[in-house]
């Protein structure tokens, strides 16, 4: 799979990096993802590829984002496009249970990573 960040720039997408209380958010409107600079270089690529997810996928449904059912929907899926993301990326070798452990996932996505 490509650089993510060929990704951003394809997309138009600009990445902006600063003290962020949560660990990022992408803003449909400016076409901009912001993402928290304390985070080690790892869970920012975790955090860019979640958001990621929303601005290739969500673009026309942030107006539903506002909506739990809606919102919980968008979050798995921005999640499953991460997890594909760094999967494809090793090559499909990866620990499912340590996957599941770290994004504080239920058993049920066992099923969709394999």
């Amino acid at each position: 799979m490509d650089n993510f960040y060929s990704l951003l720039k394809e997309n138009g997408i600009d990445l902006v990096l600063l003290n962020l209380k949560k660990n990022g958010y992408y803003n449909h409107d400016l076409k901009t993802m912001f993402v928290n600079e304390s985070l080690d270089g790892e869970k920012q690529k975790e955090v860019i590829l979640h958001e990621l997810g929303h601005a290739l996928n969500h673009e026309d449904l942030s107006a539903l984002y506002d909506k739990p059912v809606f919102r919980s929907k968008m979050e798995n899926e921005a999640n499953y496009f991460m997890m594909n993301y760094l999967i494809d990326e090793s090559d499909g070798h990866f620990d499912y249970s340590s996957v599941l452990e770290n994004f504080k996932l239920g058993i049920g996505w066992e099923c969709k990573l394999k």
